[in-house]
Order: C-alpha cells, then structure tokens, then sequence
C-alpha cells in the first residue's frame, strides 16, 4: 500500500535539506502560530474584575454593638457596608468569634461608653485612619459618598459631622442614630483635652444625653459642628428610614419623629427632609432590609442610563414636593 502522508515532504521538499531561508521561514510560522495561540487562549480566560483601593481619605468605621444583637444585627453589617471602610472595629459587651469586637464591660450607661469606645480607638487604632465613623448596628452607610464629602476637609481640622440638632439653649450636637463622623484631630483634641478636663467633659452617667454632651465636650475644644448636607441642601445623614423621607413624611404624633422637629439644627419644611442623591448614612427598620439597599446601591447597573446629578437631583426634591 502506497504511503499518504511523508513526513520528508512535508516541509522541505524532496531532500531533507536546511537552508537560511528556510529558518526564516521557520521563524515566521512559529512566531504566527504563537501569537494565533495566545490570542486565542485570551479570549478564553475569564475576565477578573480589578481589586479598586480605595482613594483617600482613609476611613476607619467604629460599629456599636451587644452581645444579643450580634448574629441579629452586626453581623450583617460586617457581610455588607463594613467592608468599604478602610478598617472596622465592632464594639460590644461581649466576645463574638466572627466579628471579634473590642469588649467593654460593665459600662451600661450610653455616654460612658461612647466615651470608653472613642478613647481606645485614639489610643489603638489612630494611625489607621483619616476619619473616624462611629456608627450602630442599625445603620446603612455609602462609604464612598462619605469619603466623596470628606475630600473638601482635612483631617488636620476639628470639625465632625452628623445629622445636626441644637437644644433649645444653643448647643448644637449631632443626631445618635445617624452615625457621626469625627476627623483625626477632632479625635486627638477629643481625647487629650477634653476627657482628661472633668470641667469641660463630664465622667459622669448622661443616660440618653450621650451626643448631647460629646457636643459640649467637642464644643468646649473648639471642635466646629460641621454641615453635612449637599450643595443643594439635601441631607446626607438621615434621622430616619429611606421609606420615611422619600415616601411619606415626619409624623409629630411619634415621639423619635417629635424629638426630631423640635431638635433640627434646620428647618424642616411641609414635615419633609430633602434628600440628597449622596446620602451616606440612614436607620434600618429592619436589619434584613441592608442586603436589599447593598444590592441597589452596589450591584445593579442600568443599561443606557446617563447620569446627570443635577437633573436628577431637581427631579427628586420634586418628587419629595410631591409628596408632600
């Protein structure tokens, strides 16, 4: 039987001889079938979605917890918004193997542990970050829309920020359940000056006054409660729940919502907040709600639709309007 194929002719023809030429042409073919290969195995590969760091400033989250809340609540958050900040630290009553919380016991008044937990942080955790967010468990924060708003401050500034209030004789404090936002040397001045001065800060149990005298103490060190709204005037740091101020309105009849109309720092028109579009921090009714806003505010992408801030930020204080 005749041979089909032979390997002699393959190439070179009759005899198996080697030219210069023929190792140009050599080269050239396995130089083609090298990039032919390459190419071809890049269009297999899957696509890896770069590991963003984040740009400064640096944002170190201070979570506040107990023990019962800590598979109901922190946990949670530790699975979602925790992860954006430059650093966290949970803070609680108790141990917890997963969210491995720094633990204070026995102190059962709230401003002796606001107190306890912002003095540690200084003395353990300072170098890590630019800002210091001290938050609760029942909180939703945009991480990047605070460090968004942080960009126009330094952290060599004492200045902190919050959902601002003011008692009726004029000290302005931040609101409790809206998370409150510290710059370093807001921090430092904190610690060394005003903890260590009974004068100016008191050791002593404030029960639900705890924001009301970090707002003394941070006042009598010249700390300046900063604005946080937008350029528009839409809050960032919301007293309550999404639902409340974009679907409905402030309701005098209940006492949180009370306390609120009678405490803002600025006026609140028609029982209505304005929102802004790089809101940062809001209250959760439900814990279980935080895994539906992570996904709206991190994951879902919508195809062909610009973003025009301004446009649609007059279309929402429209809405507001609207509904009120």
């Amino acid at each position: 039987m005749p041979r089909l194929f032979s390997t002699r002719r393959l190439f070179f023809g009759g005899k198996n001889r080697f030219t210069l030429c023929t190792g140009i042409y050599l080269l050239l073919l396995g130089t083609a079938c090298f990039l032919i290969i390459r190419q071809v195995c890049r269009d297999f590969e899957t696509e890896e979605v770069a590991v963003s760091v984040a740009p400064p400033p640096r944002i170190f989250c201070i979570i506040k917890s107990y023990a019962y809340r800590h598979e109901h609540a922190s946990i949670h958050i530790h699975r979602t918004w925790a992860k954006h900040c430059d650093h966290h630290l949970f803070v609680s009553d108790d141990v917890h193997p997963y969210l491995e919380p720094a633990v204070f016991l026995n102190l059962h008044d709230k401003w002796l542990r606001l107190r306890a937990h912002l003095e540690y942080v200084y003395k353990y955790h300072f170098h890590q970050g630019d800002w210091f967010l001290y938050a609760n468990d029942d909180n939703f924060v945009v991480v990047e829309n605070l460090r968004d708003m942080l960009k126009s401050y330094s952290p060599d500034e004492l200045i902190y920020f919050g959902c601002k209030l003011r008692t009726p004789n004029g000290l302005v404090f931040m609101y409790e359940a809206s998370g409150i936002v510290l710059s370093g040397a807001a921090l430092k001045r904190f610690t060394l000056s005003a903890l260590t001065n009974e004068s100016i800060c008191s050791s002593k149990e404030k029960g639900n006054e705890a924001t009301e005298e970090l707002g003394r103490c941070l006042t009598n060190v010249n700390v300046i409660a900063g604005n946080s709204r937008d350029e528009w005037q839409g809050h960032r740091f919301l007293p309550f729940e999404y639902d409340v101020h974009l679907g409905g309105h402030l309701n005098e009849s209940l006492e949180l919502h009370k306390y609120f109309l009678s405490h803002s720092y600025y006026p609140v028109i028609d029982m209505n907040l304005p929102v802004s579009l790089r809101s940062i921090c809001s209250h959760l009714n439900s814990i279980y709600n935080i895994y539906d806003l992570y996904y709206f505010t991190y994951k879902v992408r919508m195809f062909g639709v610009p973003f025009d801030f301004e446009s649609d930020h007059n279309n929402l204080w429209n809405r507001q309007l609207l509904h009120g």
